[in-house]
């Protein structure tokens, strides 16, 4: 299956996880229901309470793009602005193959 694969990782003020947390989880609801979504979560460095390791995978470009447009993505974005963002890295790759290791 060729697809897409976004991975990186937020970094966010520690004193601000719970906050962030309660923003997370039904934003990452939502785009789990989205068409073409295949996988999408974040995870908590357990010895770094502010670095939060993102991982998606898309059906296709045209799914992830939509997820881009999305207003629940705009919604986050804007609500992200109530916290201090430290960082973010998040980086796209186009998967040709996918197989067990």
């Amino acid at each position: 299956m060729a697809g897409l694969v976004v991975s990186g990782e937020i970094r966010i003020d520690p004193d601000d996880f719970d906050v962030a947390m309660a923003l997370v989880a039904p934003f990452v609801a939502m785009t789990q229901a989205e068409s073409g979504c295949v996988a999408y979560d974040f995870w908590v460095d357990p010895r770094d309470r502010g670095r939060i390791r993102v991982f998606e995978e898309w059906e296709s470009e045209a799914a992830q793009q939509a997820h881009a447009d999305s207003a629940h993505l705009a919604e986050f974005y804007a609500a992200l602005a109530t916290i201090r963002v430290l960082s973010v890295e998040l980086i796209r790759y186009a998967v040709s193959a996918r197989g067990p290791l």
